[in-house]
């Protein structure tokens, strides 16, 4: 408000008068003036200026050494600039001033990530879940670590908590979804994820995932819908459209299965899933040479494709390749394809 009523002066003043904005801003106090800064760098925080953002919070501080609040902003700030160091040192000092303020807690837990300490990250959002039972952010943070450190039941527990914070969390309704499947609990993501579309239907991915959980669960029929809708969201999507396509190729539409491997080829030429997955189109429809050519070029693409490896093992069987197949079965199993295990078994001499 003091800036509008300096503009306004001006506007007024301009003939004769304008010395009135000097004596103004000459009568501002320091404390006034700390807060001037502090609240232009509030906006400029909003705006994501960061760098000026900084600087404002910088120049409140230098009129007000010690103002806490200035020092939690400056610390965001930073933490956007990926200044770590500096953003601790801003918070922990706002934390001293004012150890009871939850959200100076949750921002050093944020300085932590970026710094790749999750356990130091952990024990902020402890902190900040002290003060606040229901800080549905500290908790879906917590989720996440305990997802990430492959305790999916721990990331539920937090997950809902971050829920019962916040009914609209779409984004914790989603990882939820995604701990249930890793557990393999396919209706329970399925729910979670349709949820989570329901509140905000904007984002591709979450149809993504809804499409895979789906898929797994043999729902082809809302497997193929749930991917076609991220395809709506977003054309370029690649691998809903791959995901789309073995969708398609699991309920027996080879058809629509072929299709949406080759305009993933139109997308990204080189995408060596894409050849492995018509390899095994060309495999169901007994076109041997066709499925050892694409499985080939998968893997001149990438040559660490197992299931590649293990397709042209198949084509070349199929062929009467029989040295040449146990070869590329070895080499599926040593890249992590169990199943070749059972064809080196059956049909090679030395395993």
């Amino acid at each position: 408000m003091k800036l509008v009523f300096s503009f306004l002066l001006i506007a007024c003043f301009y003939f004769g008068q304008s010395q009135d904005t000097v004596k103004v801003g000459a009568n501002l106090s320091t404390d006034q003036l700390a807060e001037e800064d502090y609240n232009m760098g509030l906006l400029a925080l909003k705006d994501k200026n960061y760098q000026q953002a900084a600087e404002l919070f910088s120049k409140s501080l230098s009129a007000k050494p010690g103002f806490d609040k200035a020092h939690a902003n400056r610390s965001v700030a930073y933490t956007h600039l990926g200044k770590y160091n500096e953003a601790l040192w801003d918070v922990n000092l706002a934390i001293i001033a004012n150890p009871q303020n939850p959200e100076n807690y949750f921002n050093k837990s944020l300085i932590y990530m970026g710094m790749q300490l999750p356990d130091s990250q952990s024990i902020a959002l402890d902190a900040c879940l002290n003060l606040n039972h229901d800080h549905a952010e500290a908790a879906y943070y917590k989720g996440l670590l305990s997802y990430k450190s492959g305790d999916y039941e721990k990331s539920i527990s937090y997950y809902s908590m971050a829920i019962s914070s916040n009914r609209n969390y779409v984004f914790a309704y989603n990882d939820r979804g995604s701990a249930k499947r890793a557990l393999g609990d396919l209706p329970g993501a399925i729910e979670d994820y349709t949820r989570a579309t329901l509140i905000d239907s904007s984002y591709a991915f979450i149809y993504n995932n809804l499409g895979t959980a789906a898929r797994l669960n043999k729902s082809f029929p809302k497997a193929i819908a749930a991917f076609t809708k991220a395809l709506a969201l977003d054309h370029t999507y690649l691998l809903a459209l791959n995901n789309r396509g073995v969708a398609n190729f699991d309920h027996t539409d080879f058809k629509s299965a072929q299709s949406d491997f080759e305009l993933a080829l139109t997308l990204d030429s080189k995408n060596s899933f894409a050849y492995n997955n018509l390899c095994s189109i060309a495999l169901k429809t007994k076109d041997f040479k066709k499925a050892k050519d694409l499985a080939s070029r998968s893997i001149e693409l990438d040559p660490n494709n197992g299931p590649a490896y293990y397709n042209r093992g198949i084509a070349k069987q199929m062929l009467r390749e029989e040295e040449s197949c146990c070869a590329d079965w070895k080499k599926a199993l040593e890249l992590g394809v169990k199943g070749a295990k059972t064809f080196i078994n059956a049909s090679c001499k030395e395993h």
